[in-house]
């Protein structure tokens, strides 16, 4: 039961680098510079994604160590 909780944290860790990653690369927002998509939504969803990344590292870890 262990190994899953940290292969799934691996997993949501892999998945907020991507959530991060989306409005720059994959799923692009305008480019228009005042529009909300591109002055708010963008770098909300970055911050979001470099969160669920950071604490999801932090979880892996912690669960590797207490393994």
């Amino acid at each position: 039961m262990k190994n899953l909780n940290i292969i799934f944290s691996a997993v949501t860790s892999v998945l907020g680098l991507l959530v991060g990653i989306a409005p720059y690369t994959f799923a692009k927002v305008c480019s228009m510079p005042k529009m909300h998509c591109h002055a708010v939504t963008a770098p909300t969803v970055l911050v979001f994604g470099i969160l669920i990344f950071a604490i999801s590292a932090v979880q892996t870890v912690l669960l590797w160590k207490r393994r």
